[in-house]
């Protein structure tokens, strides 16, 4: 389905990927470079307990690409969840689970506005100072490039893509060539050139100002940090100092045996972690 939302006066649509019925709902943000698919599997999962809503962050998947009029920052997107959480009329009532770069989007997100959730999972997100990666400030040098040119580099950029994908696999076998294309690669394909161009921009525009700048201590929900221990990019020191910084009652979790893109690694894990931590939760008011 697809949510109209407005961010500083310009009107966008999200794309939701819904699966599943239950009494709680989950609202779950992805990251650099992924869309709503890569929940997929968790969401079959969890789909015979929960409703569970996998939403493309502006630029992204299915949602609106704005490539003139919108600033690719964190808090942009936080205002794209909160968006997305005001029209589903879900405030206070909605479980938001994030990763990677969406899990620093849900960070600045619980920090202005937590009573709109009534719980938070962060899940091996970007923190601090180690943000943003290499692999994604590669992607400056073709910012303002002429179309002709991101022509040429785009099937270039496809197979570092992939490789990409498979180094943040611990074991590689999730990510074949058919689920990288199917589920992955076929958005930054969207409309010619755009959204190769909407891709570029993402990257482009990172900073870890924004994540230095979260005051984590106005984060008071129930949070959980599930944190996957080969990560290749995202320390579980991180993960260990975020457990710190929230003020709310924080539980810290390692997956074993999985790699940054642990929803595809150990989707079933995810899963029960995530039905785990709402369970002991359940009837609690912080």
């Amino acid at each position: 389905m697809k949510q109209p939302i407005e961010i500083n006066g310009l009107k966008l649509e999200i794309n939701i990927e819904e699966q599943g019925k239950g009494d709680q709902t989950l609202l779950m943000v992805h990251g650099i470079p992924t869309n709503a698919r890569l929940w997929r599997h968790v969401q079959d999962h969890l789909k015979d307990k929960y409703r569970t809503l996998a939403m493309d962050m502006v630029g992204y998947g299915q949602s609106s690409m704005p490539l003139d009029d919108f600033e690719h920052t964190l808090t942009n997107q936080a205002e794209a969840i909160k968006g997305v959480i005001e029209g589903l009329g879900l405030k206070g009532k909605v479980i938001l689970v994030a990763h990677d770069h969406g899990g620093g989007a849900a960070q600045i997100f619980a920090s202005k506005y937590c009573d709109y959730i009534s719980r938070l999972i962060l899940i091996n997100p970007v923190a601090y100072d180690y943000w943003p990666v290499l692999e994604v400030e590669a992607f400056n040098g073709l910012v303002g490039a002429s179309d002709e040119v991101l022509a040429q580099q785009m099937p270039l950029a496809v197979a570092q893509f992939a490789q990409l994908m498979r180094t943040g696999s611990h074991d590689k076998i999730a990510f074949t060539d058919k689920n990288v294309k199917e589920n992955y690669l076929c958005h930054w394909g969207r409309d010619g050139l755009t959204g190769f161009k909407s891709l570029i921009k993402i990257c482009s525009q990172p900073s870890n100002s924004e994540t230095l700048g979260v005051d984590h201590s106005k984060i008071t929900c129930p949070t959980a940090v599930f944190w996957a221990l080969h990560d290749a990019w995202m320390p579980t020191e991180s993960g260990k100092r975020l457990k710190k910084d929230i003020s709310g009652p924080v539980r810290f979790q390692i997956i074993e045996r999985a790699g940054h893109w642990v929803q595809e690694d150990r989707p079933d894990v995810v899963a029960d972690y995530i039905d785990d931590f709402v369970t002991e939760w359940d009837g609690v008011k912080i």
